[in-house]
């Protein structure tokens, strides 16, 4: 298992990077990289995607890149499960720099990240 797995759970893209993983452009783009190939394996819409795991730090070209074209050409709105809100407002601050083309929202959960992609964005 490397530091990111992705897999669909139904209408759900989940994104599971493992605890302590630096994010970089490199590891930005393997989780491009395995989000396309489930986005042109299933021939759905755009993704809901659910974002887990405590990272270890978060490079400013990989958060920029996060944002980018490519990302918002697959994807329908972005949850991020947060647990804590040092981290809720450091991915606010880091919204507002990057500005993404989709809606980033953040839950304590993943159960409360399904239900809101559900209420908010429903098929």
């Amino acid at each position: 298992m490397g530091p990111v797995n992705v897999w669909q759970d139904g209408a759900f893209t989940i994104v599971s990077i493992r605890h302590g993983t630096a994010i970089d452009i490199p590891v930005e783009q393997n989780i491009l990289r395995q989000r396309m190939a489930l986005f042109l394996k299933h021939k759905q819409r755009k993704q809901h995607v659910i974002y887990t795991g405590r990272i270890a730090s978060l490079n400013m070209l990989a958060a920029r890149f996060a944002c980018s074209e490519e990302f918002a050409s697959i994807t329908q709105a972005k949850v991020l499960v947060i647990e804590n809100v040092l981290n809720r407002t450091f991915m606010n601050m880091m919204l507002r720099l990057n500005k993404p083309a989709f809606p980033v929202m953040a839950t304590a959960s993943v159960e409360q990240a399904k239900r809101l992609l559900t209420e908010s964005f429903s098929r």
